[in-house]
């Protein structure tokens, strides 16, 4: 055996106290509590529960009615870095949507069905919030003491949604709302890691969004009186039309590391369902569009302001009616250069444990790395979920490791749960028994003598 007080030999030691089991569980309670965006307290309670019976040191973050984030600190003895594991507590549903598919990967409630856990979730992404604390009990079950600090970022409000027109309220606020909250009230790091669903690749970019809504009013009147010149939904059909030329240009020019700068026509109301009888006064179109990293969102702004105007100006019905146009909600891209730091060890831990070296990806679905990395901390993804049960069709990433099949809905296989856990642990190991002089972290500014 290893000498404990060795590297080596408190992996070692720390790798004994994972346990299949125990993650599952965990996976399983969180799955249990219902936490749609905006109602995560409850979550984060039981989060917070598990922390004190550990003795982290508790960041009280309730930011919200009925929201909160679970900060939780594993001390060091000061000489390390810090490292922050980051994920949210907020699920993509509330479960009872209309068409939403009745199957147990979109309830919140789990299902072990063999070697896989089916609910609400665990997906995107209790799986890796599971995988994190469970983690941690390794640590501190086999006595270690950290150089650095170890930082678990529980956080609210990471599903991307947005306030708009009607859907107001904490339901609808997410888009990194709480890791933004979390970084700019004590949750900071040097480095951190996401554990967003990879299927166990190190993601190292991923895509933002840019959100436009797009309106057209006419006059209120009866059907009897009404023109097909003058229809705001017949006209806006015309302008998704354009739109959506647009886009599959925009995503020819924009595709950045093999992720699709896609343009979606995501939404469109109009009219007053329950008075046929009238005119649609208004057509409103919602529209997705992907952004890469490095890209501004002013770009997609000018691009699709230029765009309608034009349209106006070619099409007489369109250009009779009141338009409006606005971004209602937009997040940057993130990328995590190789050469940084968390990078290299985060690749070097999937080895250890697996094998062999991890796929690097890139998928433009939105995370938090974005804010930790406008904040100045290098981040990147790496889950535990992420692989299907049985794979969709589509695009897939990391040699289909990384997936999504609607037909099954949410569900994560435990034995990536089990490894990425053990990953973790050999993560936080590595990384939190180097100092900050061995990796040259200095956060005193120089002062310039001119």
């Amino acid at each position: 055996m290893s000498d404990g007080s060795s590297i080596e030999g408190m992996k070692e030691a720390a790798l004994k106290k994972v346990a299949k089991e125990r993650a599952t569980e965990i996976a399983c309670d969180l799955v249990n509590i219902p936490s749609p965006t905006g109602y995560e307290k409850e979550c984060a309670d039981y989060i917070i529960g598990i922390y004190d019976e550990l003795g982290l040191k508790v960041i009280p973050q309730e930011f919200d009615e009925e929201r909160a984030n679970a900060i939780g600190v594993l001390k060091g003895n000061g000489t390390g870095p810090t490292l922050m594991l980051n994920g949210h507590l907020d699920t993509s549903y509330v479960g009872d949507e209309r068409y939403l598919p009745d199957k147990p990967g979109y309830k919140p409630k789990a299902i072990i069905d063999g070697d896989w856990i089916y609910g609400l979730g665990v997906y995107n992404m209790k799986g890796g919030l599971a995988a994190f604390i469970h983690a941690v009990e390794a640590i501190k079950a086999s006595g270690i003491e950290l150089n650095g600090d170890l930082v678990v970022a529980c956080v609210a409000g990471e599903i991307e949604k947005s306030q708009v027109d009607k859907y107001q309220g904490q339901l609808y606020r997410g888009g990194v709302c709480g890791t933004w909250y979390a970084i700019t009230h004590g949750a900071i790091a040097d480095f951190a890691v996401v554990g967003e669903p990879s299927g166990m690749t190190v993601m190292r970019a991923h895509g933002g969004y840019v959100w436009t809504r797009i309106t057209l009013v006419g006059d209120p009147k009866h059907t009897v009186f009404g023109r097909t010149q003058d229809n705001t939904i017949n006209n806006m059909m015309k302008v998704a039309q354009k739109v959506q030329e647009w886009g599959d240009d925009y995503q020819k020019r924009q595709s950045y590391l093999g992720m699709e700068a896609s343009v979606t026509l995501s939404a469109i109301e109009g009219g007053w369902p329950y008075r046929c009888s009238r005119v649609p006064v208004y057509c409103t179109l919602y529209v997705d569009t992907r952004l890469m990293p490095g890209q501004s969102p002013l770009q997609v702004q000018r691009e699709l302001e230029a765009l309608v105007k034009n349209i106006q100006n070619e099409d007489e019905d369109v250009g009779r009616l009141h338009l409006d146009m606005n971004i209602f909600m937009n997040q940057w891209g993130s990328e995590c250069a190789p050469e940084e730091f968390v990078f290299q060890e985060m690749q070097a831990a999937h080895k250890e444990i697996v094998g062999s070296e991890p796929d690097i990806t890139a998928v433009p679905f939105a995370s938090d790395a974005c804010e930790l990395v406008a904040h100045g901390i290098p981040a990147l993804n790496y889950g535990p979920s992420g692989r299907t049960r049985e794979l969709a069709t589509g695009t897939h990433y990391g040699d289909a490791q990384s997936d999504w099949n609607p037909e099954l809905g949410e569900h994560l296989n435990i034995d990536d749960l089990f490894n990425t856990t053990k990953i973790y642990v050999s993560l936080i190991i590595n990384t939190l028994m180097k100092t900050r002089e061995e990796l040259g972290i200095n956060h005193n500014r120089e002062k310039s003598n001119e």
